[in-house]
């Protein structure tokens, strides 16, 4: 049996041995002639558009190119007609036949015994949210631990074996500001005048530590406790943070504290990048160390060691990304937020400077997201830390009223594009909410199963492609052959929104073709069992979105 993967190869390695026959075709140009999902469903299911680009090479008219092309297709079993159109397109019609096997197989196998052909892909490490523990985690930092977490189970779901891993920075300046936020909340408690430090934090949640802390520890004071005051802060904050992203169920493998690297990692770095030459002492004696990313493509050079001793965040961050190298992973994924993104690179070329460009290039990858805006009633909420004006993670899943809500709409919009988060939207249990018609329409067909039964769960592949076609019994057959195709590239390119995109589109053909046709239909069993068969592929099919998404797919609504 055919599958979408296989079925896209024969196609393309058919169009290619026409062109090898017809114009001996230089290898290194054959590796553009693909053939993918068609954006005007009209003109075919799939389609190429290799030969414009040919057409220069092999000095042919792209018409002429694209015929030959076609005709590399005559006689493939999977292939129910083939047009050239336009200035060259070569458009692909898949046969009846086919589509309904591969609809028989995602009905039986489900998406993720389809998508078991991708793999296995190797060892994959994902960093994500990697907030600081100075507080709990804001709206900004949601959408980095549902990205990340999207981005996790997408690569897990092609092959990869994958470890989430968080990144927190545990000996840095805001720490220390944290740890005198809290000692001044706890002597304005005992009636004293302590300010909190600048630059400290200010919101409600400090002043909850600091009662619990003097009750536990009521001779507490600063700053002979400077140190217990530190990990009473850390301490509570991290478990702010993991009970937070539990809301969204959301777990990391390891929790990577940024003192484990230092003195050792840090400084084994520093003598690395001083031996390749990329470090200099601070002109005017002060002691600062500087790293000269100038010389590797950045803007501008960095203090990496402070005059008095002690780190910028970015020679840790370096420290941290070998040491990450070092463990063997064939993927590295980094998910930052656009606030990071100068950091990220200076990273990235000083690694790069003592791996090597190709072991990086082939090992990590970097995800920037932009920012939140959240909307209530019209107006945009402030959001900030330190100054106590921010909802939380946890405040947004309690208005909103759903985890599945909450994540699914931070992935609808590409990582790139800044969000901005309509809690009105988030509210509502009717179609103009995506999860809810996503969900819908996977319960609408569990009910139409628990109506039927066992009565026509068995369908001759044969038999349906004969049965099912019409116009919108097709679109569905099509849309589910391309599903496992979608989730792979999605992948390839860490674009969970594509996914998000797809469930919607799936949902919408299904609730499309259910309003237009009969499925149950007693006096004729043969088009009821193709019909249940569509029933089955599109209920696996939105289940394996749903699951690589992380949201439920309820039996009821």
């Amino acid at each position: 049996m055919n599958s979408p993967f296989s079925t896209r190869s024969s196609i393309a390695e058919g169009m290619r041995q026409a062109l090898r026959r017809e114009f001996a075709c230089p290898e290194e140009h054959l590796c553009s002639v693909t053939a993918s999902e068609s954006g005007e469903p009209g003109f075919g299911d799939m389609a190429s558009s290799s030969a414009m680009g040919l057409a220069k090479v092999l000095r042919v008219p792209p018409g002429r190119i694209a015929s030959v092309m076609a005709d590399g297709l005559s006689g493939l079993p999977f292939v129910g007609g083939v047009t050239v159109d336009g200035p060259g397109f070569v458009n692909i019609t898949l046969s009846n036949g086919y589509l309904s096997s591969v609809a028989t197989r995602l009905a039986r196998e489900g998406l993720a015994g389809m998508l078991c052909e991708c793999g296995p892909r190797g060892k994959a490490m994902v960093e994500f949210v990697s907030s600081n523990p100075t507080g709990p985690l804001t709206v900004g930092h949601c959408r980095q631990a549902v990205l990340g977490d999207a981005i996790s189970r997408l690569l897990s779901a092609v092959g990869w074996t994958v470890s989430r891993e968080y990144y927190f920075n545990d000996a840095g300046r805001q720490m220390d500001r944290l740890a005198e936020s809290l000692a001044a909340r706890c002597d304005q408690l005992r009636g004293g005048s302590m300010p909190v430090p600048e630059g400290g934090y200010q919101g409600d949640y400090i002043l909850d530590w600091a009662r619990d802390l003097l009750v536990n520890e009521p001779g507490i004071s600063w700053p002979d406790d400077r140190e217990r005051f530190r990990e009473a802060a850390t301490g509570r904050a991290f478990d702010l943070i993991k009970s937070d992203l539990e809301l969204l169920d959301i777990c990391f493998d390891r929790y990577f504290a940024e003192s484990e690297l230092i003195p050792g990692p840090v400084e084994e770095a520093i003598e690395r990048l001083d031996r390749a030459g990329l470090t200099y002492p601070d002109p005017d004696g002060s002691g600062k160390l500087w790293l000269k990313l100038t010389e590797l493509g950045r803007p501008e050079d960095r203090v990496v060691r402070r005059a008095g001793g002690g780190y910028t965040y970015r020679m840790p961050d370096i420290a941290y990304h070998l040491d990450k190298f070092s463990r063997g992973y064939d993927l590295l994924v980094d998910v930052f937020g656009s606030d990071h993104i100068d950091t990220c690179r200076d990273v990235e070329a000083a690694v790069t400077a003592l791996l090597g460009v190709e072991r990086v290039k082939r090992t990590m990858r970097t995800v920037i997201h932009q920012f939140v805006t959240l909307s209530r009633g019209g107006e945009t909420v402030k959001m900030s830390t330190r100054s106590g004006e921010f909802v939380t993670l946890r405040d947004l899943v309690s208005e909103v009223g759903s985890p599945d809500v909450t994540r699914f709409l931070f992935l609808t919009r590409r990582a790139e594009a800044h969000m901005d988060f309509d809690l009105a939207v988030a509210r509502k249990d009717s179609d103009e909410n995506p999860v809810f018609y996503i969900q819908y329409a996977f319960a609408r067909i569990g009910g139409i199963l628990r109506i039927a039964g066992d009565r026509f769960r068995d369908t001759d592949p044969a038999q349906a492609a004969d049965l099912l076609r019409e116009p919108r019994e097709r679109a569905l057959l099509r849309l589910l052959e391309a599903l496992p195709v979608r989730v792979s590239e999605a992948a390839e390119d860490m674009a969970p929104h594509r996914i998000t995109d797809t469930a919607s589109e799936l949902a919408t053909a299904f609730h499309g073709f259910y309003t237009q046709h009969k499925v149950m239909d007693e006096g004729n069993p043969p088009l009821t069992r193709a019909r249940m068969l569509l029933c089955l592929a599109c209920r696996e099919g939105l289940k394996g979105l749903l699951e690589v998404l992380g949201i439920s797919a309820p039996e009821r609504m």
